[in-house]
């Protein structure tokens, strides 16, 4: 959710199912060639047409789209990715394997099931950008004559593209005219048979391609949403702004889209993540002797994400060190921790700060492990393991599940969703150093 204080109301739209984590890695704008860079550093702010773009095509819920043209065939009229896909393949594969596809999985959806009927303006709020597409919500909001909001049932509610989540039509149906950004490459252009329906056409624009196309959905307003120590919950699209990527309007689209493709991968995603950060370790005394001091310094640098690492409070990243014996076992009592993230969390009726160590763009996170050397101690082990639904799984799913009043299938969806979120753990970095 966006504002909302009830533990209910916890469905990032950037971290859903441990969501729409997502790391804006620009990793491909510091190769990009000087041609490229000269493009980047001569687009103008966002100007006043563009603003009015973007107020009007993410007006959330997206207006229904109404009757379909007569000439439109029932693929051309169908607001389901599958319509989609059967001209646009690459896209559609590349969908089914995203969170997008997934933002009304068990997680979100096992919340706003009971939501929409206790709290119809909060279900409503979520749906925004789990599932923005009116025809995607069984209620539609009208205002009455006291001004006051009310509900009706949607008579264009379609249950299965519900919980299709962020579908192809989310982002490029509106009123049932397709829009997408300037031709790519011709190259890689897809080649249609003669005949094939073409649903009009598609009106382009460069607006596609700007970071502004996702903000709506990955930015909270600092001004008029729930503040955690002077920050909101959701906070990637200014760290991406007051970034030297953001100044140099690397956008959202050239790291989680390259080449077109429509994957959004982010904090889930291990190879991803290699591609963002740089990490080190090294020993730092050269005496092993027992009684001796041993260090070891861990580094995690910030390297090329185009954003806080991690941007929001669902993951952890946890750096580690133990001492090893000549087996290669762990020495009892050596493993030392230490966590990279944001740690807000839901309590007693208000949100409380435990504490801040994500990494700015650029900057690194570095810590000294220090032991006594036991004589036992061969080698050090170090590793940083990544926890891109630690929130989730360990703070707000066990804690949901203790609600009342809580639907059978409300708590089937949630305790699947805990069980899901407990097997996206991976470990991102490992080495092993022999001691002396």
């Amino acid at each position: 959710m966006r504002h909302r204080s009830r533990p209910q109301s916890l469905l990032f739209v950037g971290g859903v199912l441990g969501l729409l984590i997502l790391l804006f890695f620009v990793a491909r704008f510091l190769f990009s060639s000087s041609q490229e860079r000269e493009k980047a550093a001569s687009i103008a702010p966002l100007d006043q047409e563009a603003e009015r773009f973007f107020n009007e095509y993410w007006r959330r819920p997206i207006a229904p789209q109404g009757p379909p043209p007569t000439n439109y065939t029932e693929k051309e009229a169908s607001l389901r990715p599958e319509a989609c896909g059967s001209c646009h393949p690459r896209q559609y594969a590349d969908w089914k394997e995203s969170l997008h596809s997934r933002a009304m999985g068990p997680g979100p959806w096992g919340q706003i099931i009971d939501l929409a009927q206790t709290s119809p303006d909060e279900a409503s709020l979520c749906m925004t950008c789990h599932a923005p597409l009116s025809e995607q919500s069984p209620l539609l909001a009208k205002t009455t004559e006291r001004n006051e909001t009310a509900y009706e049932k949607n008579a264009h509610f379609d249950s299965e593209l519900q919980l299709q989540g962020i579908t192809c039509a989310a982002c490029h149906v509106r009123q049932h005219r397709r829009f997408g950004p300037p031709k790519g490459e011709e190259s890689s252009a897809p080649k249609y048979p003669a005949g094939t329906p073409d649903h009009a056409g598609v009106q382009r624009t460069p607006y596609f391609e700007k970071a502004e196309f996702c903000k709506g959905c990955h930015q909270f307003d600092p001004e008029n949403s729930l503040l955690v120590n002077g920050k909101p919950l959701q906070d990637t699209f200014r760290e991406w702004q007051n970034s030297i990527w953001g100044k140099g309007e690397a956008s959202c689209q050239e790291c989680h889209m390259p080449q077109r493709r429509h994957l959004w991968k982010g904090s889930h995603d291990r190879e991803w993540v290699k591609g963002g950060v740089r990490i080190e370790a090294q020993i730092q005394t050269e005496s092993s002797r027992p009684g001796d001091a041993l260090e070891l310094t861990l580094e995690v640098v910030n390297a090329a994400v185009g954003h806080k690492f991690p941007t929001y409070t669902t993951p952890k990243i946890f750096v580690r060190a133990a001492l090893l014996d000549g087996s290669g076992k762990t020495l009892p009592g050596t493993e030392q921790e230490k966590i990279i993230g944001w740690d807000a969390r839901f309590e007693e009726g208000e949100w409380k700060e435990y504490f801040d160590t994500r990494i700015p763009p650029g900057e690194k996170f570095q810590e000294t492990f220090r032991w006594t050397s036991p004589p036992q101690a061969k080698k050090i082990r170090a590793w940083v393991e990544v926890h891109p639904d630690h929130f989730y799984h360990v703070h707000f799913y066990p804690t949901y599940l203790k609600s009342q009043g809580l639907s059978p299938e409300g708590r089937r969806l949630i305790e699947k969703a805990l069980r899901d979120s407990g097997r996206t753990p991976y470990i991102l970095f490992e080495k092993v150093i022999p001691v002396n």
